[in-house]
């Protein structure tokens, strides 16, 4: 397998779980660091290196770093915490249509409750332009929350001179900074923001910790959202988890040591898979801006044009990528930040993030891009928009999203895919699933009541592809009489076919009527 998920998550660095270890001992290390005893003052020393270490990684002080579980707690706490210490409910606040799900969802709730909002469109490269956040501004406008780069599509935001502006107006900023640190350089002392947000698992940490970088001067105050014992200056209570804690501390150390030379490793690994991919393949769209250091060194953001993004996906299994971000995949909608972009429903769900990360090498690399090029290749031949020659099939071995048995092994073993050349003997219908963008052409070679030969060629989900395989399968073997024994219910039972993939079913059903008729209703 290989990974190119790291957008998503990274791996624990070895340095950082050896760090991590003694903490979880039972003879010293399970100290809680709010006691006073000789336990919890190792503890709370330990707690106090790792404050320290994440400040000096973002350029801030120690006493400015405050613990959460997380970049969607560092979010709420953020954003609700600002406003209500302010007494802002009916304020208004500016954001983008492509914020983290854990910031506009935060910003919706508060919506409910009074709160104003801006959501500003992106550029098509993915960036929010400083004009559009000047245009935004008004009277009443209390904060500005904005993400420094994107977690979708690697866009790096022009903060640095968003912030001092914001701030001589009086304005609070929001950073979303969890793609970004570890990843570019972070220097709080000459950003000017109020309020950052980091998160440990995206830079070689632990899950299940996070920081709010707080400004002293001139003071940022919050209004805690978790309440019980005071912990980390009142802002968030809660007994610290100090093992998780001093992961965090020395994945950010090791992320300020080798920050310029790995980030120059990683963008010239992503900018290889690149020119692979679109040097092959005609038509591939980069979702970013086109200049290499206008992005994160390891997003790279691309989609597809002429396949069904979740047959791509299943032709992957090797692959650990990603079509958005993790964090909303439950949804199994298209990317909402590249639909913001502007890219249709069909293009944004032909779409691949790749995000490379420490410990990705160039043979990784090579092997993605060679596995992409003949996936594509092969379901752009597989269309009915295809010339019907067809490519080599890529050899699929795992049902890794769990496809129905029956449908995956006439998926990943096509027997009667292409097209057969027109003339007296051959019929051909199609019928599609407007829907779900589907479209599905079935022809077969007739002889007296015969069928000798059948092909198809599909544009769909993994589902509606096999339906066209099982189809020509059934046709070749049983002749015309099939044409009127097979219902979608038929359908439906012989390739296990769940009801949200019902449509491939009645595609399939439509496909044999439209035969029907070209055969004079006889069967």
């Amino acid at each position: 397998m290989i990974y190119l998920d790291y957008a998503a998550t990274t791996p624990l660095d070895p340095q950082v779980r050896a760090a991590m270890l003694p903490w979880l001992e039972t003879d010293a290390g399970f100290g809680n660091p709010a006691s006073d005893h000789a336990l919890g003052r190792r503890a709370r020393k330990a707690v106090e290196a790792a404050r320290a270490q994440v400040a000096a990684l973002l350029g801030a002080s120690a006493e400015e770093i405050i613990w959460t579980s997380g970049a969607t707690e560092s979010n709420n706490l953020a954003i609700k915490g600002a406003l209500e210490f302010r007494g802002r409910a009916n304020a208004h606040v500016i954001s983008s249509r492509i914020e983290h799900k854990s910031v506009l969802d935060t910003l919706r709730y508060l919506e409910t409750q009074g709160l104003r909002v801006t959501y500003l469109t992106p550029a098509a490269s993915g960036v929010i332009e400083p004009e559009q956040v000047r245009a935004a501004l008004r009277p009443d406008t209390a904060l500005v929350s904005l993400m420094w780069v994107n977690n979708e599509t690697g866009a790096i935001n022009p903060v640095l001179e968003l912030a001092s502006e914001l701030r001589a107006r009086g304005v609070l900023v929001h950073i979303d900074a969890v793609q970004a640190a570890g990843k570019i350089a972070v220097d709080l002392a000459q950003l000017p923001a109020d309020l950052l947000s980091v998160s440990a698992h995206k830079l070689y940490g632990p899950k299940g910790i996070g920081a709010l970088f707080v400004r002293k001067r001139p003071r940022a105050r919050l209004s805690p959202q978790i309440h019980g014992g005071g912990h980390e200056q009142g802002m968030r209570s809660g007994t610290l988890a100090t093992h998780q804690i001093v992961g965090f501390g020395a994945a950010c150390a090791l992320a300020a040591a080798q920050l310029g030379e790995e980030g120059d490793r990683i963008r010239a690994l992503r900018e290889r898979l690149q020119r692979q991919l679109q040097s092959a393949l005609p038509e591939v769209l980069l979702n970013a801006p086109a200049a290499a250091d206008a992005r994160a060194p390891g997003i790279l953001n691309l989609s597809f044009t002429g396949v069904e993004g979740e047959s791509l996906r299943a032709m992957l299994p090797e692959l650990m990528v990603s079509s958005g971000s993790a964090c909303s995949s439950a949804t199994r909608e298209p990317s909402y930040v590249l639909r913001a972009l502007g890219r249709s429903d069909e293009l944004a769900g032909a779409s691949l993030r790749l995000s490379l990360g420490r410990y990705t090498t160039a043979g990784q690399v090579d092997a993605a891009a060679t596995q992409i090029i003949a996936a594509v290749q092969f379901l752009r031949e597989l269309s009915p928009q295809g010339s019907g020659a067809g490519t080599a099939e890529p050899l699929l071995k795992d049902n890794v999203y769990e496809y129905p048995a029956p449908a995956w092994q006439r998926f990943a073993h096509l027997k009667h895919d292409g097209r057969l050349p027109e003339d007296a003997e051959v019929l051909t219908a199609e019928a599609d699933s407007a829907a779900a963008r589907s479209l599905l052409r079935l022809q077969l070679r007739v002889h007296g009541r015969q069928v000798r030969e059948t092909r198809f060629q599909a544009y769909g989900c993994p589902i509606a592809i096999a339906v066209g395989e099982y189809l020509a399968e059934r046709l070749e073997a049983d002749g015309l009489d099939a044409l009127g024994a097979i219902s979608a219910a038929v359908l439906r039972d012989a390739l296990e076919i769940s009801e949200d993939k019902a449509h491939c079913a009645l595609m399939g059903e439509d496909v044999l009527r439209a035969l029907l008729q070209k055969t004079g209703g006889k069967t």
